[in-house]
């Protein structure tokens, strides 16, 4: 489940800079297609009469904007999967702050050239993916739509010590078995 939609992210910064940051290189792509192209879903139902090439264009931005969604998304929840139990309540994913993550870090994603990113997004997403870190880390914790903290994943936490090697040193040659110090003869 991705945390925003494409109707969220164009509210958030504008149709006109989705629209550009979707755009193809044979320029064909409007903001009317886009909207056209997010609504039709088999519907079949364009506003005016586009060519078949801008509707493949417009119908390519949005599957690759909501594609960008989903895998957004997802490396979202590599970091959250540590603090939180996967998958939030719906009402609670999309309570507004893992939104407007998403939302940012798409934007990012989608800023691929120096035409249309800038150093302030990129400094934005540099924020969001320290927050991120900092829930992984159980430095922050999120809080759902009712403003209680959800579930954590008991198995975040932690741990100390070193993990057994599994080595058989008994049957090494040359080790001696009353040697405490584990010191060759």
């Amino acid at each position: 489940m991705a945390y925003a939609t494409p109707a969220r992210v164009i509210q958030e910064f504008g149709l006109t800079e989705v629209t550009q940051l979707l755009a193809d290189e044979e320029q064909l792509l409007t903001g009317q297609l886009l909207l056209d192209a997010l609504a039709v879903q088999g519907t079949g139902f364009w506003t005016g009469e586009p060519s078949e090439a801008e509707r493949s264009a417009a119908s390519a931005a949005a599957a690759k904007l909501v594609r960008k969604l989903e895998t957004t998304s997802n490396m979202m929840d590599g970091y959250l999967r540590s603090a939180v139990q996967l998958p939030l309540a719906a009402q609670d994913a999309n309570a507004g702050t893992l939104e407007e993550c998403c939302c940012a870090l798409v934007r990012c994603g989608l800023a691929d050239d120096t035409d249309n990113a800038t150093e302030r997004m990129d400094k934005c997403c540099d924020t969001w993916r320290t927050w991120l870190k900092d829930v992984g880390k159980g430095v922050v914790q999120l809080v759902g739509s009712t403003g209680e903290p959800v579930a954590t994943n008991a198995k975040s936490g932690a741990r100390t010590g070193q993990a057994a090697t599994g080595f058989d040193w008994g049957r090494h040659a040359g080790w001696t078995q009353g040697n405490s110090f584990g010191m060759w003869p």
